[in-house]
């Protein structure tokens, strides 16, 4: 089973960029892969042992935002 699932908000280990993940690709006890579109637009695929949990979603993610405001 994979760590995250699509959608959800991830940083990468370095902590210097953020993204949503955007494809899940696991095969039964092998740990998954994640494509990822990071905030500066750009795509790339990571092992799940590279990223970070942030949110569970952009949504979620784009609320709290504005309502710190």
């Amino acid at each position: 089973m994979s760590k995250y699932l699509k959608g959800a908000i991830v940083k990468h280990q370095s902590g210097e960029i953020r993204g949503e993940v955007v494809a899940v690709f696991a095969q039964g006890e092998f740990p998954a892969s994640y494509h990822v579109q990071w905030d500066d637009g750009t795509w790339s695929l990571h092992a799940e042992k590279e990223l970070e949990w942030v949110s569970s979603d952009r949504r979620a993610e784009n609320a709290l935002s504005r309502s710190a405001r």
